[in-house]
């Protein structure tokens, strides 16, 4: 019969007996989550002037789909798309299975890492799981439907760069880099849509088995999405950086800081 050691545990905020770099992770994500609420709170708010070039050929991922344009509104001006649909992927990152374990452990400490003590009141509180205020979480998987409608926009978005206005007032087809920029951002988008748990759930998570016919395709698809749910973390930074990559390369092209060099067939 063997002995049952009690392991000690560290009791404080931030105390424990581990002896790696338990902090660099959390640090990280919390300081990449912070900046980029500053960028794009500071992009609406006092720089959303250059959001395009070439008459609306590219227009930057953040202020895209730009309904402004495309819908023609009349709205005050010192309003931009961004601030009417930007809503939609927050509300869809936000209420995210991997955004809540992110932003649990780096703002709530709850815990801000495995065998690390959380705070005196956070200890003291508990978990009282999706209540209060997190309920809002819950609407996640209406979240998905309206996101893979902007998913579907930003493909838009990649087919208008291909079309150039000419000086003689025609229109010639062709490719730039703005076309790759926000095809990569949009493949990323892709992916973290594509690999979100509702979205798996979506696919087959109400189905036992998968027989013959169009239930073995729905089998297939849904071993295909969760091998790249595994990695939902993984599309979930890269898509959000491109985000950002993408608003500065079409502010720097907007502004004549950077070129966009294309090939017109």
């Amino acid at each position: 019969m063997s002995d049952v050691i009690k392991l000690p545990v560290s009791k404080g905020f931030g105390e424990t007996d581990r002896t790696d770099k338990w902090w660099a992770q959390p640090l990280w994500m919390g300081s990449a989550l912070t900046l980029a609420m500053i960028y794009t709170f500071l992009r609406l708010i006092f720089f959303d002037g250059a959001i395009h070039y070439d008459n609306h050929r590219v227009t930057s991922p953040i202020f895209s789909p730009d309904i402004i344009h495309l819908w023609g509104l009349s709205v005050p001006g010192w309003a931009n798309s961004a601030m009417l649909i930007l809503w939609i992927p927050f509300g869809f990152r936000g209420t995210c299975y991997y955004m809540r374990k992110v932003y649990y452990r780096t703002f709530f400490a709850s815990p801000t890492a495995c065998v690390v003590s959380k705070p005196h009141l956070v200890k003291s509180m508990g978990y009282r799981g999706e209540r209060g205020l997190f309920v809002l979480n819950n609407i996640h998987r209406y979240m998905l439907y309206l996101a893979m409608i902007i998913l579907l926009m930003k493909y838009y978005d990649i087919f208008h760069t291909i079309s150039f206005d000419q000086n003689d007032g025609t229109t010639s087809f062709g490719i730039s880099v703005g076309t790759f920029v926000l095809a990569a951002e949009s493949f990323l988008l892709t992916m973290y849509v594509g690999s979100c748990h509702a979205f798996r759930h979506i696919i087959g998570g109400g189905t036992n088995k998968w027989r013959k016919g169009f239930s073995r395709l729905q089998g297939k698809f849904f071993w295909r999405i969760s091998s790249i749910n595994v990695h939902h973390g993984f599309w979930f930074w890269t898509s959000l950086a491109m985000v950002f990559i993408g608003d500065l390369f079409v502010w720097g092209v907007a502004e004549g800081i950077l070129s966009d060099p294309s090939i017109v067939f």
